[in-house]
């Protein structure tokens, strides 16, 4: 910007020189033209190139309207994949957290599952004859306290029973002397009535025998209503007695048949326990079985065999049998030694140990013992035996007389202190001597060199196996080691030209007819395996080989067994299955009689109760009706007393008060007969309630009794179904693992997803940021072009106005110029042409009016002198000034501009040439185009401020 305001300062000063010019027409020539059209022209190209930077600067605004456009669009579509892209992550969170819930949900599953299993596995094992025999017995035991418990309850409630009889009876006396004591009650009130009354028949009241007429009219009706209510009360009596009747009978008969479901029940128990035992018997014969096939799978499973690729016996044999040939070439031989070598890598694959967890034992191999030696010399035979089958040769044996020959070998290889591992030879003397030493024949011996296997800790089976240093081994990993010497010595053999193959095969010359074989370790840990004459020695008590094919007809008669004893095993749980549901069925029944009894038994007392309540009701109105009609007696009594005569009416009112009196003393002590029988009441209450809670605490005792015979017989049904409960635990565990397996696998589908769709997320999120990004810079970029816009239109505009400025300048050039050609050579009009001084007609110039017009279209008065001042006004506005000479005056307006200048100058030609004096250029004869070369000059300086030239800015 500051750039931009020096450069229009210097626009100014010189527009400021260029409008102080003075010109005289009679000093100035019209020699400019070439000059004017050359600043036209570079005015034209000024103009073009300014234009074309404000036409560049709108199209880089619109580029970078539209690069912004385009960024906002790119960051709404980043937007947009961005919400998208965090809308599909939380939806697949959701998912995932769904599935989280899932795999936790079925591993619970899985750890129920297991414990259910676990449970099974302990019960299975439980399973034994002697436990079922044992969980029969507890629940015999059970059934008999149950018994005891029942037999308790019903002794129990024959207590309560008798003590609610001493309650009914004592309640009975109560109810008994409370009707005595009330009715006595009512005695001693009719005898106070009849005193009163007595006393009122003597004193002779009009209104007393009224009132004995009313009482004895009332006591007449109630003993009529008493007597229709104890005749209806007697018939409440009669139906109840019927119904305690037909009661008894049904308890009868509910009692009967809980004695005989509790006999069926008996019998099936009976039935059941046999049938628990006999099951209990097959299931242990079933896990019997079971595990002796097992026992042989895993036998065979971990059986090491040999197996010859096909094609091996024959050039083995070719090879062995050539040595013997008349055309006998040792290269032939090597090349048949060479060939046996295409069997290796086949026969190394299809031949892999196989380790057996029986074996996994810990030995010292510094000192085996005679049973270790002997299980390893019949692995050794094992192998042999299988190579020499599909040879077609003869088998080995093994013994204890092979064995101590093979142990006897490496001590004499110990005493010799013999390493074939160092020397590579068998030491023959050691042999012999153990010959001689036992009276055993050898016939061969191999050997493994192995004991850098033991010493240096590298691999150096043939499988890769690394076995640990030290002379502490399992059986395992000896018969490991032997197992690849063997395959090492029969198909890896060539360099001792098959030496080793053709012992174990049996096809050497010197194999005699029977042979064994021993095996033994000597101090350098080397392998021995000693082939000998089965002499009568070494033939005692030889070992009975393992052998696979005998293992495979052992499974067989175990798996036929196995099948006898399973069947056997489903029709024993068929058979106490059926048991079980009929014992189930008749405990059924005997529950259900029980209930029976037990509601019979309720209905018995309550038809007892309603009986009791009727006779309590009909004795109370019999008594009643008994009392009423006393009253009635009494009552008529009183009414015939009013005839009587004075004497008479005196001694009934002294009888009546005797009579008071007594019945006052016998109300006491019927008060006192019930007290007495309140006291029993509540004694014989508390004795019930005592009963009652005994009951109570045999039924508890019952219960706990009853339940615990459930658990029992869950416990025996358990150990009778021991194999089905963990066959189904095993396929529940199976089931609830696959589930979580499931599950889990869900899960990891779905959690990879959730990652997947993160990273998507990430990138968008990214891709939002860089958007924003671009879009920031698009908006920099379309500010600062609109800024480089709004520059190069303004320099355009301020071009402009130095152009129509210059034209001004120009036009004011072309005109001085033309008035001094005019004025210097005199042109002036005649006949309406323009002429010179001599009267010939000036070319291109024309007439117009009473003036004369140039070629530049300049219009001239004739022979006029002109002086034209310019003046700017601090407006920039050019105004004409006018000054008169000696020869007339005439007015010439100039060009307005819209530029600024710095200052506004008035001269006339006369100041201008007091000017010039004083700066000592007043023109000289000669320098007549001064004037105009400094008018040009100053306009030419103007023109080049407007291209930019300037002086150096700071």
């Amino acid at each position: 910007m500051n750039s931009k305001k020096k450069i229009v300062t210097l626009a100014g000063v010189s527009l400021v020189a260029t409008a102080g010019v003075v010109a005289s027409t009679n000093e100035v020539k019209a020699d400019t033209t070439s000059d004017n059209a050359q600043a036209a022209a570079t005015l034209q190209t000024a103009d073009q190139q300014a234009q074309a930077k404000v036409d560049q600067a709108q199209s880089n605004v619109n580029s970078a309207s539209q690069a912004t456009s385009a960024a906002q669009s790119q960051l709404d579509s980043a937007n947009a994949a961005n919400s998208a892209a965090q809308a599909d992550v939380n939806s697949q969170q959701a998912i995932v957290n769904d599935a989280q819930a899932k795999v936790d949900a079925a591993t619970s599953s899985v750890s129920t599952a297991q414990d259910a299993e676990t449970k099974a596995q302990q019960n299975a094992d439980q399973a034994t004859s002697a436990n079922i025999q044992k969980a029969q017995d507890a629940i015999a035991n059970q059934e008999a306290q149950i018994s005891k418990d029942t037999d308790a309850i019903n002794n129990a409630n024959k207590a309560v029973s008798d003590a609610q009889s001493t309650v009914d009876a004592a309640q009975k006396k109560v109810n008994d002397a409370t009707t005595t004591r009330d009715n006595q009650q009512k005695n001693v009130d009719a005898a106070n009535d009849a005193v009163k009354n007595a006393q009122a028949i003597l004193d002779n009241s009009d209104q007393a025998k009224k009132q004995a007429q009313d009482a004895l009219n009332q006591a007449n009706q109630k003993v009529a209503d008493d007597t229709v209510a104890v005749n209806n009360k007697q018939t409440d009596v009669n139906n109840a007695a019927e119904a305690k009747k037909n009661a008894d009978e049904a308890l009868k008969n509910a009692n009967d048949a809980q004695d005989s479901a509790q006999k069926n029940k008996d019998a099936k128990q009976a039935v059941a326990d046999e049938a628990s035992a006999a099951l209990a018997d097959a299931n242990a014969a079933v896990k019997d079985a079971q595990a002796k096939v097992d026992a042989i799978n895993d036998k065979l499973a971990s059986f090491n065999t040999i197996t010859l690729p096909a094609g091996y016996k024959d050039d083995l044999i070719a090879y062995y049998n050539y040595f013997g040939n008349s055309n006998y070439n040792q290269d032939e031989a090597n090349n048949l030694a060479q060939d046996l070598l295409k069997y290796r890598d086949q026969a190394m694959s299809q031949n892999k140990f196989k380790d057996n967890l029986s074996d996994d034992r810990v030995v010292d191999i510094d000192n085996l013992n005679s049973t270790d030696r002997a299980e390893l010399s019949q692995f050794v035979a094992s192998l042999i035996n299988q190579v020499r089958t599909q040879m077609g040769t003869n088998l080995v044996i093994s013994s204890p007389a092979a064995d101590d020959y093979a142990e006897q070998v490496s001590q004499n290889y110990n005493k010799d202190n013999w390493n074939s591992a160092d020397n590579g030879k068998h030491d023959q003397s050691a042999l012999n001597n153990a010959t001689d030493q036992l009276n055993i024949s050898w016939n061969g011996e191999n050997m493994g060199l192995d004991q850098s296997i033991f010493t240096t800790d590298y691999t150096v089976l043939t499988d890769g196996t690394k076995l640990p240093t030290g002379n502490k081994q399992t059986i395992n990993d000896l018969k490991h080691l032997i197992y690849d010497d063997f395959i090492s010595m029969m198909f890896d053999d060539a360099d001792s030209a098959w030496g080793h193959a053709t012992n174990f095969a049996g096809i050497d010359n010197f194999a005699a007819e029977k042979q064994a074989v021993g095996f033994s370790l000597d101090k350098f840990y080397n392998t021995h395996y000693d082939l000998v004459e089965a002499n009568q020695k070494v033939e005692e008590n030889s070992y009975t080989l393992p052998s696979i094919n005998a293992l495979t007809q052992k499974l067989a008669d175990a798996k036929d067994d196995l099948s006898i004893k399973q069947t056997d095993q489903a029709s024993k749980q068929k058979a106490n299955d059926d048991a079980q549901n009929a014992l189930s069925s008749a405990n059924q029944v005997l529950v259900a009689a029980q209930n029976d009894v037990k509601d019979k038994t309720a209905t018995v007392q309550n038809a007892n109760d309603n009986l009791t309540a009727a006779q309590k009701a009909l004795a109370a109105l019999q008594n009643q009706l008994s009392a009423d009609q006393a009253n009635q007696k009494q009552a008529k009594t009183t009414f015939d007393s009013f005839d009587a005569d004075l004497a008479t009416k005196q001694a009934n009112l002294q009888k009546a008060t005797d009579s008071l009196k007594a019945e006052q003393g016998r109300l006491a002590i019927a008060q006192a007969d019930l007290d007495n029988a309140n006291k029993a009441l509540s004694d014989a209450n508390n004795n019930l309630a005592q009963k009652k809670q005994v009951v109570e605490n045999d039924k508890e005792a019952l219960k706990a009794d009853n339940d615990k015979l459930v658990q029992l017989q869950n416990n025996l049904s358990d150990l009778q179904n021991a194999p089905k409960l963990l066959a189904a635990a095993k396929e529940q565990v199976a089931t609830a693992q696959k589930a979580l397996a499931d599950a889990q696998e869900a899960y990891n589908v779905a959690n990879d997803k959730l990652t997947s769709l993160k990273q998507t997320a990430a990138g968008t999120a990214t891709n939002v940021s860089k958007a924003q990004q671009v879009l920031a810079e698009a908006k920099n970029n379309e500010d600062a072009a609109k800024e480089a816009l709004d520059q190069a239109q303004q320099a355009l505009t301020e071009l402009r106005q130095k152009e129509a400025l210059a034209k001004q300048v120009a036009e004011e050039q072309a005109k001085l110029a033309a008035e001094k050609e005019a004025k210097d050579n005199g042109y002036h009009i005649e006949n309406n042409q323009v002429v010179d001084a001599k009267g010939n007609s000036v070319n291109g110039w024309t007439v117009k009016g009473n003036q004369i017009v140039s070629p530049t279209n300049a219009t001239v008065d004739p022979a006029v002198s002109v002086t034209t001042n310019v003046n700017v006004d601090s407006k920039g506005q050019v105004q004409p000034q006018t000054r008169v000479t000696t020869n007339g005056v005439k007015t010439v307006a100039a060009t307005e501009s819209a530029n600024p200048v710095a200052t506004t100058t008035v001269q006339t030609r006369e100041q201008y040439k007091q000017q010039l004096k004083s700066n000592n250029q007043l023109p000289q004869t000669g320098n007549n185009d001064s004037a105009v070369l400094s008018l040009a000059g100053v306009a030419l300086a103007a023109m080049l401020s407007l291209f930019g030239i300037k002086k150096r800015e700071f």
